[in-house]
């Protein structure tokens, strides 16, 4: 009687233990954003420069070109999207999309595109 019962919860086991291991296998791991980037909105009524640097998925860098926001900032990468916010500050930006040496994303109104500078 036991054996009847072990071979179907055997086989559920290794389904669930299939599924936990292709969940973690198919987490994209972050992309790269060290580096400077520079761009601004699609009004172009201002010209933003960011330079990161980049530790696993924690960011830190340097904002300037906004004005007030100017100054250190602090975010986390997660796969192909960052999020990026005053360094100590209350307030994160929407998620960015990095795409190589792109970034791109809608803050305030306005589509932001940032691109790295080689």
């Amino acid at each position: 009687m036991l054996k009847k019962a072990a071979v179907p919860l055997l086989g559920l086991l290794i389904v669930v233990m299939a599924g936990c291991a292709s969940t973690e296998s198919s987490k994209m791991p972050p992309a790269d954003v060290n580096g400077t980037w520079t761009g601004g909105g699609a009004t172009g009524a201002a010209t933003y420069t960011l330079v990161l640097k980049q530790t696993g998925t924690q960011v830190t860098g340097t904002l300037t070109g906004a004005g007030s926001l100017d100054g250190p900032i602090e975010g986390i990468v997660d796969g192909n999207t960052i999020r990026l916010r005053e360094q100590g500050g209350p307030g994160q930006t929407p998620s960015l999309m990095v795409k190589g040496d792109v970034i791109t994303g809608f803050i305030r109104g306005t589509t932001l595109t940032l691109r790295r500078v080689r």
